[in-house]
């Protein structure tokens, strides 16, 4: 006979029965009467035209096809279920594609991630290191955290904080600033070069006269200043939210100098035209609570 013809729910049973070689105690575990088992028992095994068990006063022993089938059975079944919970799952659980200025991901949003992971279990994020602008047209990214001046055609911009800088050393760097020091630099590409402050022009605003052209040790991102800085190899234009967590563990120390205030800020860019799911929302709304909670 067909399998297509076979009770799911006789199958079931006897996965249990396989286990407790007993109809009672099967009984009990699947919550229906002991008749109801011994039932089910006899109508699979008409289906299969076999006999699944040798009857016992005080249980049952399986058959030698019984063995074998039950082997198969609870495959089948732990394949099921495996299934089932996946797709619980997934109907429960929302993706976010978040890209970040890698910088900012490594140094600040990265230790506060197990907050957000204890919040939303049901959001599955991934996070892409990425400085420039995502072409929304071409990447499949949900949004980006990114440091610019939020005006781009076509996408929505949510201000979520303001940067500022302020020279930083390690505690144990010993040199002058307006010394022999080396300054490490940030070398911005185009398109952040416009938001952001120099050595140059942060000399010029402390009203600093400082040669320091063959002084400078240049890098590409942010958090590498702030690296090299840490291990005593200069002075470093630290960005507030970037360094804060090494000045928190007194890695780095703030220079007793007045914040410049950049001409950039964080914004939260998003296509105009997507509908904004809730996860989306929920890390939008997340991400502006931690910049508050440091400013």
């Amino acid at each position: 006979m067909s399998n297509l013809n076979l009770s799911l729910t006789a199958l079931h049973t006897f996965s249990v029965v396989a286990k407790e070689l007993n109809f009672t105690s099967a009984s009990g575990i699947l919550h229906i009467s002991p008749s109801a088992v011994s039932h089910q028992m006899k109508l699979l095994e008409s289906q299969l035209g076999m006999s699944l068990f040798h009857r016992k006063s005080k249980g049952v022993t399986l058959t030698r096809d019984a063995i074998l089938l039950a082997e198969h059975i609870n495959k089948g079944f732990n394949i099921l279920e495996f299934g089932i919970d996946n797709a619980r799952r997934s109907s429960q659980t929302e993706r976010v594609v978040l890209a970040v200025i890698p910088s900012l991901l490594e140094h600040w949003l990265i230790p506060k991630l197990g907050d957000f992971y204890q919040r939303y279990p049901h959001i599955e994020l991934q996070l892409i290191a990425q400085d420039q602008l995502v072409d929304f047209n071409r990447e499949h990214v949900d949004a980006h955290l990114h440091f610019g001046h939020g005006q781009y055609q076509g996408l929505s911009c949510t201000q979520l904080a303001t940067e500022w800088v302020y020279p930083v050393c390690a505690p144990s760097y010993s040199k002058r600033l307006d010394g022999e020091a080396h300054l490490l630099s940030y070398q911005g590409g185009k398109e952040d070069a416009p938001g952001c402050i120099g050595w140059t022009e942060w000399f010029e605003k402390q009203s600093i006269n400082s040669t320091f052209q063959d002084r400078l040790r240049a890098f590409s991102h942010v958090g590498h200043i702030l690296t090299a800085a840490k291990y005593g190899q200069g002075f470093a234009l630290g960005w507030h939210h970037i360094a804060s967590e090494m000045i928190k563990q007194g890695t780095l120390v703030k220079l007793p100098y007045k914040p410049l205030s950049m001409p950039f800020s964080y914004f939260f860019v998003m296509p105009n035209q997507s509908k904004q799911s809730r996860g989306v929302r929920y890390v939008r709304e997340w991400l502006a609570q931690q910049f508050t909670h440091l400013n």
